[in-house]
């Protein structure tokens, strides 16, 4: 047969057989089975075998010989490179190993006293298969009884079944890189549990099968304690040790009771009890919870560590609710165990469901009110203790609610902190601020000066002196006009951020004060090298003036701090005139508080002015 027709027909089956129906799903040993018999019929060769090629290159494995003689198969003998250098030479480096005498050529003689002669073999044909670039092993035709000379369609055709087969080692990787991507998708590598969106799943297809049956489930959501100081103290090493084990511990418990179990956050596990024949099961799986948290963990070096757990039940189908989700309802659970009865166990009641959305509708209403500018500060006049005259106000922000009147800042502002809106809301305080103090310019009620509180989140924002430059000069003000009124923790931080922020600030020409005084840690030797002007003395250290010791100790200290690094001093929260005397007589120079003024609205100041 001309070599052309050889070579086609020869490719031509080999088209045939990869793409015969089904033939990618067998499975690999069987697919190399179809390959090695198709090949040795094809060529009407002795013995096809596939050497795989082991991870340290050091030998290679049959994982399948085809006797086409007989018609059998046999797979797991061993050939090491030790043994033959330079076979483990040919493969790694030649396209193809065309050995028509297997005995004398250099590059397989190594076999002939162990393998070819016993064996009858005279000659072979070998094809190295690569995958990604790399060795992976060999594919081995070899004729007995006579020497072959193998002609360019059979090497041709040779070198194909090796690219073959390199295809299928393509394949098979494909596949189990899915499925180790589908395994990491749905599982946790630290602890082997379910992953939280796996756990979901499952619990949302248990709904859609069961509709609208009252059989009740349960879901159970456990947090670890105070994890977060087991990491800073110990580590990530030990801290995932202790998840692992307290993973185990889970694991055994909710096998016994037949529930299912995920790992659902960082340090919060979820127990799903998809079967809740009586209160008892679960009575009993929380009873071994509370006990399982009391028991201490061993780390590492054998140390042994205390950990409790806070667990939120929550008992569903819940009456009238198909809205919430059972996880949100245990998350609501879990911290309420955490807040009241930490290492308890704290059963989710219908009632937090009103709150919760109580709560969602306020923070909205807050958003909204000051994305739309609704918020508006309150002033408390500052007075001149020597001749109780107004000198300066303070900015106190305050919301204007459309139907629940003015809401105070103890309502809203952790809210505000907590929604990350404190930026927004201080630069608003500020806007309004400067435009009230044209105002009053406008109408002949001049003031001294605005002091306006300045929030944690806006100091650490490096465009705040441009902005205030900026409303300086929009509203033709002079910096003089605003004083911002500062935290004393920001000022004992040992930050160099914060201090070129002051430094900034000051040199626009804005005054700044140290607001409740006394309240906080800040440090002297920093206080004296920071450009603040003034010193608020916390209402606190007022309200039991003039008679606690305490109180006038702290007071005096104060004020003579103040004298001594030439700053000015407000007293804040004077509410009765034995206060204000008394202060008086110390020397402070400004007294706010309920005894001069309460905060009032733009309109109100301006006819107390």
């Amino acid at each position: 047969m001309p070599a052309v027709e050889k070579l086609i027909r020869l490719h031509k089956s080999l088209l045939v057989l990869s793409h015969g129906e089904g033939f990618i799903e067998h499975p690999r040993i069987s697919k190399l089975k179809h390959i090695i018999q198709s090949c040795a019929e094809q060529l009407n060769v002795s013995r096809v075998s596939v050497w795989k090629l082991d991870s340290d290159a050091q030998r290679i494995v049959c994982e399948v010989l085809y006797l086409h003689e007989t018609d059998q198969y046999y797979q797991g003998a061993a050939l090491y490179q030790t043994d033959f250098p330079s076979y483990f030479q040919a493969i790694a480096e030649d396209r193809l190993i065309n050995a028509d005498n297997a005995i004398t050529d250099p590059r397989t003689k190594e076999f002939a006293d162990s393998y070819l002669i016993p064996n009858e073999i005279c000659s072979m044909l070998d094809a190295p298969i690569f995958s990604s670039g790399k060795l992976q092993g060999v594919i081995c035709l070899e004729q007995v009884g006579e020497q072959r000379i193998w002609d360019m369609p059979e090497m041709s055709y040779v070198a194909s079944l090796a690219d073959h087969i390199s295809m299928i080692n393509e394949h098979e990787l494909w596949l189990r890189d899915r499925e180790q991507l589908e395994f990491l998708e749905q599982y946790d590598p630290l602890t082997g549990l379910e992953k939280r969106n796996q756990f979901l799943k499952r619990l949302d297809f248990n709904q859609q099968e069961v509709g609208d049956s009252e059989n009740p489930r349960a879901l159970l959501l456990i947090g670890l304690d105070s994890f977060a100081s087991i990491n800073d103290k110990y580590g990530h090493t030990v801290a995932d040790h202790l998840l692992v084990a307290f993973a185990r511990r889970l694991e055994k418990l909710t096998r016994r009771m037949d529930c299912r179990l995920a790992r659902v956050g960082g340090d919060k596990f979820g127990i799903w009890v998809p079967n809740l024949e009586d209160t008892e099961k679960l009575n009993l799986l929380t009873h071994q919870l509370k006990q399982m948290s009391r028991t201490p963990l061993k780390i590492c070096n054998e140390e042994f560590v205390n950990i409790s757990s806070s667990t939120g039940v929550v008992i569903y189908p819940i009456e009238g609710e198909t809205v919430t989700s059972p996880m949100r309802c245990a998350e609501l659970a879990m911290q309420r165990a955490k807040e009241n009865t930490r290492g308890g166990v704290q059963y989710f009641a219908k009632d937090w469901l009103v709150q919760l959305q109580s709560k969602r509708s306020f923070e909205h209403e807050l958003a909204e009110a000051i994305e739309q500018s609704k918020l508006v500060p309150f002033y408390q006049p500052i007075f001149c203790a020597e001749q109780e005259s107004i000198v300066g106000l303070e900015a106190l922000v305050r919301w204007p609610h459309p139907d629940k009147g003015n809401i105070s800042p103890g309502e809203f502002l952790p809210i505000a902190r907590k929604l990350g809106l404190m930026e927004r809301l201080g630069s608003l305080m500020l806007k309004k601020a400067c435009e009230d103090l044209v105002t009053f310019e406008q109408q002949g009620k001049s003031v001294g000066w605005v002091s306006v509180n300045i929030a944690s989140e806006q100091l650490h924002n490096s465009a705040l002196s441009e902005e205030i430059a900026s409303l300086l000069q929009e509203h033709d003000l002079p910096a003089c006009k605003i004083e911002l009124e500062i935290v004393e923790e920001l000022i004992g931080q040992n930050s160099a951020f914060v201090r070129s922020q002051l430094e900034a600030l000051s040199s626009l020409g804005v005054r700044m004060a140290i607001d409740d005084f006394g309240t906080g840690y800040s440090s002297l030797s920093r206080l004296k090298h920071m450009p603040v002007t003034k010193l608020k003395i916390d209402k606190s250290f007022v309200d039991g003036l003039p008679d606690a010791d305490n109180d006038r100790c702290i007071a005096n200290s104060i004020v003579g701090l103040a004298k001594g690094l030439q700053m000015e001093l407000v007293a804040e929260g004077v509410e009765l005139p034995e206060q204000a005397d008394y202060l008086k007589q110390m020397g402070c120079e400004y007294l706010q508080g309920y005894y001069f003024a309460k905060p009032m609205s733009k309109d109100e100041i301006l006819k107390l002015l």
